[in-house]
Formats: C-alpha cells, sequence, structure tokens
C-alpha cells in the first residue's frame, strides 16, 4: 500500500487535475483510516466531477468523522446520480433518519448537533426565474436573445455558425440584484450554476489561487451545459497596471488562460461575472472571447420598484399607504435600499406600538419617516460612472450608462 500511495501522490504532483487518480488516493487514505486526509481530497475531486464515486466517498469520510448528518447530505445527494452503488453504513444511517412513510428526506445542518428534516426537492423547485425580476424589459430582452437562447435552441443558432458559451460582465451599482439576475439566466437556460466567490479562490500560499481557479473552471466543463458565475469580478481580475503585487497578475493570467479554453473545450459553458466596479478590471478581460459583451445593470426603474414594494409588503399589516407616491419618491434606489426602507417603515410602527400607543398597521406616517431617514445608495457610484461618461472622450463602454444618466435626467 505504501508503494501504491506514493506512486499516486507522484502522479497527482506531475498531474493535479486527473480526477480518478485523485479519487482513487482519496480511497486509499480512506482505507489507511486517514478520514480527514480523504476528505480533503474528495472534495478537491467534488469541485471538478460531483459523480456518484466521489460524493459516497466523501460521504464514507464525513462517516469515520462521525459528522453524521453532512455524511447523509453528500449520500443523499449521491443517490441522484448514474451509477450510484449502496453502502451498507450509510444505508442504516438513512433508515434512521428517514419515517416508515412517506418521501425520502434529507437532514440539513452541520456537524453531530441537532439535524432539521425537511422533505427533498427538486434541484430547481424554488429557483428565480426572470419572472421574478420586477422591470428591466430592455435587459431582460438582451439577455434572452444573446445568452438563454443559445442553450435552449442550439440547432436554429447552430445555422448561424452561433453556439451556446462565451463570456457576460453584468455591471452596475450594488444591490441592484446582479446576481440574483445570474441565477435567473442559469434557470431560464436549465443549466448547473457555479458561484464562485473570492474566499473560494484567493489564498495567501503561492501559486494555490491559481490552482483553485483551474480546478472551478474543470469543474463547471465537467458539468456542462454550465453557467460558471464570478461575483465581486474587480477582486479576482484587478487591473494589472494599477496592481502592487506580483501575486494579482499571475492570477490575473490564470484567468485569461482558462477563459481563452487553449486545449480545453468551453463550448456550452457560460461565463458570467458581476462587479461594481469595471472600471478597475483587468482590460484584457473584456476582449473578445472572454467577457467581451458588457451589460449594464441600473437602479430598478419603476415597474421594478413597484414590483419590490408589493413584494416587501405582502402578508405585512398596512392602510392607507400611497404605493404610486413611494415609487416616485425613490429614483435611484437600489432593490437593497427600498427592502432598508421598508424596513425602516416597519420599525417606526413597531416603536409606536412599543411606546404604549394602541397596535396598528404601517401607515403613510411611516413610509415618510423612512423616505426622510434614507437617501439612496447608488448615487455615488452614479457620479463616478457620470465622470467616467464625461471624460471617456471616445471610449464607448459605458455607452449604456450614458444612456440611463441621460433618461433619467442625472448629467
Amino acid at each position: 500500500m505504501t508503494m501504491q500511495r506514493e506512486q499516486l501522490e507522484a502522479a497527482l504532483v506531475s498531474d493535479p487535475f486527473n480526477i480518478d487518480n485523485r479519487v482513487r488516493y482519496a480511497r486509499l487514505l480512506l482505507a489507511a483510516q486517514e478520514p480527514q486526509a480523504a476528505l480533503t481530497q474528495f472534495e478537491l475531486a467534488e469541485r471538478q466531477r460531483a459523480d456518484a464515486a466521489t460524493l459516497t466517498g466523501k460521504a464514507q469520510a464525513l462517516l469515520a468523522l462521525e459528522r453524521d448528518t453532512d455524511a447523509l447530505n453528500a449520500y443523499t445527494a449521491a443517490r441522484q446520480h448514474d451509477g450510484f452503488t449502496p453502502v451498507d453504513a450509510l444505508e442504516q444511517l438513512a433508515q434512521h433518519a428517514r419515517p416508515s412513510s412517506g418521501p425520502a428526506l434529507s437532514l440539513v445542518g452541520a456537524g453531530t448537533g441537532a439535524a432539521k428534516v425537511v422533505p427533498l426537492k427538486a434541484p430547481a423547485a424554488d429557483g428565480v426565474r426572470f419572472e421574478d425580476v420586477g422591470g428591466m424589459a430592455d435587459l431582460k430582452k438582451t439577455l434572452r436573445l444573446h445568452i438563454i437562447e443559445p442553450f435552449i435552441r442550439p440547432s436554429l443558432f447552430a445555422k448561424f455558425k452561433k453556439q451556446a458559451g462565451g463570456g457576460i460582465l453584468l455591471y452596475g451599482p450594488p444591490g441592484c440584484g446582479k446576481t440574483m439576475i445570474a441565477r435567473a439566466i442559469a434557470n431560464e437556460c436549465n443549466a448547473s450554476f457555479v458561484s464562485v466567490g473570492i474566499s473560494e479562490v484567493l489564498s495567501m500560499w503561492q501559486g494555490e489561487s491559481e490552482r483553485s481557479l483551474a480546478a472551478l473552471f474543470e469543474k463547471a466543463r465537467a458539468q456542462k451545459p454550465c453557467v460558471l458565475f464570478f461575483d465581486e469580478l474587480d477582486a479576482l481580475a484587478f487591473s494589472r497596471s494599477k496592481a502592487h503585487s506580483e501575486n494579482s497578475r499571475t492570477i490575473v493570467n490564470e484567468f485569461l488562460s482558462q477563459l481563452d479554453g487553449f486545449d480545453r473545450d468551453n463550448k456550452n459553458v457560460l461565463f458570467l461575472a458581476a462587479t461594481n466596479m469595471p472600471w478597475d478590471v483587468d482590460q484584457a478581460m473584456k476582449r473578445t472571447g472572454r467577457f467581451a459583451r458588457q451589460l449594464f445593470v441600473p437602479p430598478p426603474d419603476a415597474e421594478a420598484r413597484k414590483h419590490i414594494v408589493d413584494i416587501k409588503l405582502r402578508d405585512v399589516p398596512t392602510e392607507g399607504i400611497d404605493v404610486d407616491a413611494l415609487v416616485a419618491a425613490t429614483p435611484h434606489y437600489s432593490g437593497a435600499d427600498i427592502d432598508g426602507l421598508i424596513d425602516l417603515a416597519k420599525e417606526s410602527a413597531i416603536h409606536d406600538i412599543l411606546a404604549g400607543n394602541p397596535e396598528r398597521a404601517i401607515n403613510q406616517k411611516d413610509i415618510d419617516y423612512a423616505l426622510n431617514e434614507m437617501q439612496p445608495s447608488t448615487v455615488e457610484w452614479l457620479k463616478t460612472a457620470r465622470n467616467l461618461v464625461r471624460y471617456a472622450g471616445s471610449d464607448d463602454s459605458y455607452r449604456d450608462v450614458e444612456k440611463y444618466l441621460k433618461a433619467t435626467r442625472f448629467i
């Protein structure tokens, strides 16, 4: 076993993304009663290929670590894949967690603490769709034409030598729904959705960030069709001309290599990214074949603001609130701003009741108080964008922003 272990370790050093060798190595560690080391290897393998063998192995490692709840969750996920093979110890654990009748159950929770039992749902049963995103008709039309339709009608686009995939950069003020739109795109495309956060890539160890980034791209390619979404792209692809760290430069170089797909098949993988600061994203990221199309996600329009207000006030006691006036009073408010405004109105009513006054519903006075206390958080972003538009010269990168600023008389 020692010789086999050394051989596998050497093989992984020379080819760290060989998924089959990594799973073999993880199983060898599990057999050697090193469950924590085995779990690390199974989780690395899962990033690239979340299949029955990988998830079952992960469940076995978790069970050996006495993390029963997590083990059962991984084992339940393994059941959904072809080639699943039952494991006696995990089957017994599942039997203890399952009632005598009714649908299959999944345990949700962490560690060995108390678990909550909830019915299993289809992966996209509660997924956000375009109809959940209020307003923004022009943006949704553009997204459907350039992103969604090539995924769901590939034969039509193939006639015009167009295929699904590529890169889209969503940019705009914070709190305006870029991440929500990305999830809606994945559900509309009936595609897997892999969301990448800063903490999943950046590491203090030299070379580790690049390896993590490469593994995430491989994971997306292994489950096509897939939407690979990078939130806060400016943190992962900061302009190399502004960067003071050599580490930042090498991460951007690896990112560009993965996007270009040299010796890799990126067909049917859509690369989506979001940023509040597009001016800080490396210019090379915006070239053809990478994030060539940049789409401005503006603050919600009047229709979208009304949609948000209706949702936030649903099932909440209200009296005499002029919703149309509220919508008219909140230009440039982000979705997050409106959420905060409604919360302030709720607090106003609750404070009044706690002060000894009769219990009542939220009224227009509470809304006026909230409007007086709040300012839209997007204004500073829009001022920065206005300066970019004014002094950009022939650069039309922010043409959509300019149209928005003119339409709303911000400039």
